[in-house]
């Protein structure tokens, strides 16, 4: 693992490197817990831990269960939006147990349409936000509404497009009743 350490500090990486350190640490619970310890440390090595976290995830939902809170804790704590993103990325492509975070979904109400926030966090707040309030539906009109009322001109094509898909599957959802 100290060479994956080294690797990860040391340089830019590519999607290719980044996939291969995933592909070598795997489902090993050992090197999972190191990898999210070094996910807490100083840039380079925290942002690229958590994009190997990240592709990890999408390989497996239930690899970060177990660390469902304590990524929602550093997310709450990050103040980069390349970290929050992959941190939302991980927790949207992790089972979560029940009931839903509240203060993840606050962060993601918060953030979703902050001029202050990326395109790429507020997007994946608003996917977010939706992937919550779907486990507790009386949350989805509040969800339209404020995607409803948000004014489009403030924002960029990709975070519009997400927000037309949300409320493209919201009214889905509520017609479904």
């Amino acid at each position: 693992m100290e060479k994956i350490k080294e690797i990860l500090r040391s340089h830019r990486l590519n999607k290719y490197e980044i996939e291969q350190i995933a592909e070598s640490i795997g489902k090993n619970a050992e090197k999972i817990h190191t990898l999210l310890l070094w996910a807490q440390e100083e840039d380079p090595l925290a942002w690229h831990a958590w994009w190997v976290c990240d592709h990890l995830a999408k390989g497996d939902h239930m690899l970060f269960c177990e660390h469902y809170g304590a990524i929602i804790r550093q997310l709450l704590e990050s103040h980069h939006d390349g970290k929050q993103r992959l941190m939302l990325n991980v927790l949207m492509n992790t089972q979560s147990s029940d009931p839903i975070s509240i203060p993840l979904l606050n962060f993601c109400l918060d953030n979703m349409l902050s001029p202050q926030k990326s395109t790429a966090v507020q997007a994946s707040c608003i996917k977010m936000a939706y992937k919550l309030c779907q486990k507790e539906p009386e949350l989805l009109p509040e969800l339209k509404v404020i995607l409803e009322n948000a004014d489009p001109d403030f924002f960029t094509p990709a975070t519009k497009g997400v927000t037309t898909k949300v409320l493209k599957a919201i009214g889905k959802a509520q017609r479904g009743k």
